[in-house]
């Protein structure tokens, strides 16, 4: 048994006992919801200038290049140098790639062009500052409140989902893109100001005198041959390939499918963030009851089925509601797989499993997003989205069949 199924019982708001953990999650749920918004400008933009669902996939696509071939590289800087600093430095990058977007787009110079090299400048600091981020959580709260640090991350960022694209689609429509991303640029300050000033009570020891290249091949074996990490790692390219490219294809299907471009864009984005806080909350108390490798297991068959009802709803209302249960979903599966991982993984090997996590989570995603983007235009939005939630639920089960351990996993 780990030692968070043996402390199943820990609240899922234990870590806001934390001072460092308090302070931290105020400053990212401004700086995240800060780039929710500029997310759905972004895609909004991209669609108004081009009419393309390839170029959304072509924009997701530069921003996950960086991540194919610099995670790797970034397990093993962040298994080597201090967290918190490493943080403060990619969060300014992004803040100042944030401003160089708001700029462009006031003076009416931008270009496709511009925001495909915007968004592959951002995917290099996204290398690095995403297993930072995750790997910073034990820190923080240390082991005891570990399974709380990940739940109330993932709500963090599913309420940045909510009120990120809420407020984006009200400034959208009321002033225009450019304002959504000076925005996220001023936002980045709150996170930069709780990083300055807190603490790292649980630092992890970092690895030295141990040459890079043989610390990304000891950190590929263990994830290779470990009987957990290995299947999670896979579940998790299931999401990355299959379930997290359909949100940027969001402004395709809210124009096309829904007939409202601005606000159906915001409802929908929205609404999944919503069903994400749910999941949330609601992952902890399932987690404890089910067991964490039955909810994900169910969570990869309900996902699959929401996010087929979701892609064919030409009904505002049914849209939302759909698009809701396909939020509740990811976030119970997503939650469980880092959980089980951070509760299996040793601290020496923290840095570059995660960045591993990161790749399979967000480095393939935009390269998918292209494909779906490619069958979008061929097909449809509605059959591209049906079509990747078949194929991401058969992925998905298909690990559990191979490796009938990850269910029983507590």
């Amino acid at each position: 048994m780990t030692e968070l199924a043996a402390n199943a019982r820990v609240s899922t708001l234990s870590a806001l006992k934390s001072p460092n953990f308090r302070l931290y999650f105020v400053g990212q749920l401004v700086s995240v919801s800060g780039t929710w918004m500029q997310n759905v400008a972004e895609g909004y933009l991209v669609f108004k200038l081009t009419q393309s669902e390839l170029w959304l996939g072509l924009v997701a696509c530069a921003a996950g290049l960086p991540l194919i071939f610099l995670a790797p590289v970034a397990g093993t800087i962040v298994d080597r140098v201090p967290r918190r600093k490493l943080m403060m430095f990619t969060q300014t990058a992004q803040m100042i790639l944030a401003f160089i977007s708001a700029y462009l787009t006031f003076s009416d110079k931008i270009q496709v062009a511009h925001i495909v090299v915007l968004a592959f400048c951002l995917g290099i600091t996204n290398a690095l500052d995403a297993p930072a981020r995750q790997t910073f959580v034990v820190e923080m709260v240390g082991r005891d409140d570990l399974q709380s640090g990940i739940a109330l991350n993932s709500i963090l960022n599913s309420a940045s989902r909510v009120l990120g694209p809420t407020a984006a689609g009200l400034a959208l429509v009321q002033f225009g893109p450019a304002w959504c991303f000076l925005i996220n640029g001023l936002s980045f300050l709150a996170v930069l100001i709780s990083l300055f000033f807190m603490d790292v009570p649980y630092a992890i020891k970092y690895v030295a005198g141990t040459p890079p290249l043989k610390l990304m091949r000891e950190g590929f074996e263990f994830a290779r041959r470990h009987e957990v990490v290995a299947p999670l790692l896979l579940l998790t390219a299931g999401v990355g390939l299959f379930t997290v490219p359909i949100i940027r294809l969001f402004p395709a299907y809210a124009e096309l499918v829904l007939h409202s471009p601005t606000d159906g864009y915001a409802l929908v984005s929205a609404a999944q963030g919503v069903g994400s806080i749910l999941g949330g909350i609601l992952v902890g108390w399932l987690s404890h009851r089910l067991g964490r490798g039955r909810v994900i297991g169910v969570s990869i068959i309900l996902g699959a089925i929401s996010t087929v009802l979701f892609a064919y709803q030409s009904n505002m209302a049914l849209s939302a509601f759909m698009c809701t249960l396909t939020g509740v979903f990811l976030i119970l599966e997503v939650v469980d797989i880092n959980t089980l991982l951070q509760a299996v993984v040793p601290d020496g090997y923290r840095g570059r499993v995660l960045s591993l996590y990161t790749l399979t989570f967000l480095g393939l995603a935009p390269f998918s997003s292209v494909a779906l983007g490619a069958l979008a235009t061929w097909l449809g939005t509605s059959e591209a989205i049906g079509i990747y939630g078949i194929l991401g639920g058969v992925m998905g089960l298909a690990v559990i069949f191979r490796w009938r351990s990850v269910v029983r996993q507590r």
